[in-house]
């Protein structure tokens, strides 16, 4: 007997005597002390007043019984006033039912006498009037063996995969841990409304069966259906499958500036994913292709998608990719295997800006012309004109190009220095010693010009 009053998993070997006799006397046999603790030690039961399917088939089996008796005291105390509760329930071992159960308790207060003789002082005191109370519902005519339908208990149920497209294998496989009394049923599996799919048996209540995924998308059960010779027949739920067809709905997000169909970086783009319609995933794959199609740099996981990506301008070996244009191309597969690719064209350029400097002469004056030669936007640029004491001459900024500007031609040689940055980050720096050999040098692309129209 189980008793709660001792804390948790407390055992009363007291009252399990006084039972013990009280059942013997009305004709039952009993199993001893001994032979149910041996039971309990050998199947590792570790705790009282109650017993999974499994162990009362093997308390069966094992020792013999048509019914086990379980009990607990949920209360015993001696004061302020003593009372003292148990219930107990009446389980058959032949299809595992719990056929009978009933509770009651009792206290001091509830058995005052004439003159206060023979009154109740403690709880062991009330034991036998609360046991002839609940053996007095005793069911009578117990039938202590159920029909002739065999008895199984499922220990184990595998139905995968549960997400599967159309045409795909599904494969259910069930572990029945035991089968008691009468025939073996045929076992099947209802897996549409009217499909039906025979049960085969690999080994010792083993079984296994496999069909083909239906075309219609959506969630089908899986039932199980024993049939036995009689015509009995017994039907249990064990799960479901999902059949999906649609690869999932992706699309990448790049931002950056776009240059002729591609994203351009220098050091580092984030490549984030997005799901038009919200999906659980299997696996993904991430993988980098230079322009001759050729895979520098793939990486893939199971499960779960990261929220972006960053890639760095590095081979899969930790090199650096040179210059040019790439395909970044994420690869998902969902839960029932069906695949979506999606790719982005992106452009990697360190390569610094670059600027034309140019000069004209009109009269004393020199006109200073810049422009962006390269493809990527600049993001701002400074020319500074200096002596070579460091006077300052003239100085510009700006962010727009092209840009011109007037400077008086100096006598005295003077230096130009020019740095630009493009919206990339990539940086130049440009030192010219003698402004005025840009006048001289654009003066010599002139002169074959005007000897060919003198001598004409």
């Amino acid at each position: 007997m189980e008793d709660l009053s001792q804390g948790p998993n407390g055992v009363n070997f007291a009252v399990t005597e006084y039972l013990e006799r009280a059942i013997a006397a009305r004709g039952l046999e009993v199993v001893s002390q001994n032979a149910v603790i041996s039971f309990m030690a050998r199947n590792r039961i570790r705790w009282l007043g109650f017993l999974d399917t499994y162990h009362i088939l093997q308390a069966r089996k094992e020792l013999g019984v048509d019914l086990i008796l379980l009990g607990t005291v949920t209360q015993r105390q001696e004061s302020p006033c003593a009372a003292f509760a148990m219930v107990l329930s009446l389980i058959r071992t032949s299809d595992a039912r719990t056929i009978w159960s009933d509770v009651r308790g009792l206290s001091c207060n509830e058995m005052r006498h004439l003159f206060g003789v023979f009154e109740p002082s403690y709880s062991k005191d009330l034991l036998p009037v609360v046991a002839k109370d609940l053996l007095a519902n005793w069911p009578e005519g117990i039938g202590l063996s159920a029909d002739q339908t065999g008895f199984f208990e499922i220990a184990e149920v595998e139905l995968r995969p549960r997400y599967v497209s159309t045409g795909k294998k599904v494969t259910c496989r069930i572990w029945f841990r035991s089968l008691l009394d009468g025939q073996r049923p045929e076992v099947s599996l209802k897996v549409q409304a009217q499909n039906y799919v025979s049960m085969r048996r690999t080994r010792e209540n083993f079984y296994r069966a496999s069909w083909a995924a239906p075309e219609g998308e959506g969630q089908y059960p899986v039932s199980l259906i024993l049939q036995w010779p009689s015509g009995k027949k017994q039907v249990n739920f064990l799960g479901t499958y999902h059949v999906d067809n649609s690869p999932p709905s992706l699309a990448l997000g790049l931002k950056g500036v776009r240059l002729h169909g591609a994203i351009a970086f220098r050091d580092r783009i984030f490549i984030v994913p997005r799901f038009l319609e919200r999906e659980p995933i299997s696996r993904w794959e991430f993988s980098v292709k230079d322009e001759e199609g050729k895979i520098i740099l793939r990486e893939g996981r199971q499960r779960k998608l990261p929220s972006r990506f960053i890639w760095r301008g590095q081979c899969g070996d930790g090199s650096r990719a040179p210059h040019g244009n790439y395909q970044v191309i994420l690869k998902v597969w969902d839960r029932a295997r069906n695949t979506a690719v999606v790719s982005e064209k992106v452009a990697l350029v360190r390569n610094p800006p670059d600027m034309i400097l140019e000069a004209s002469r009109q009269g004393n004056e020199m006109v200073l012309d810049i422009r962006n030669k390269g493809e990527v936007p600049m993001a701002f640029w400074h020319l500074e004109i200096r002596t070579y004491d460091g006077s300052l001459i003239k100085t510009a900024d700006g962010q727009a190009l092209p840009a011109e500007f007037e400077v008086t031609i100096p006598e005295a040689p003077v230096k130009l220095v020019v740095t630009a940055r493009d919206i990339l980050g990539n940086q130049l720096r440009r030192k010219i010693k003698d402004i005025r050999l840009l006048v001289k040098q654009e003066e010599k692309k002139k002169a074959p010009e005007k000897e060919w129209l003198k001598e004409f």
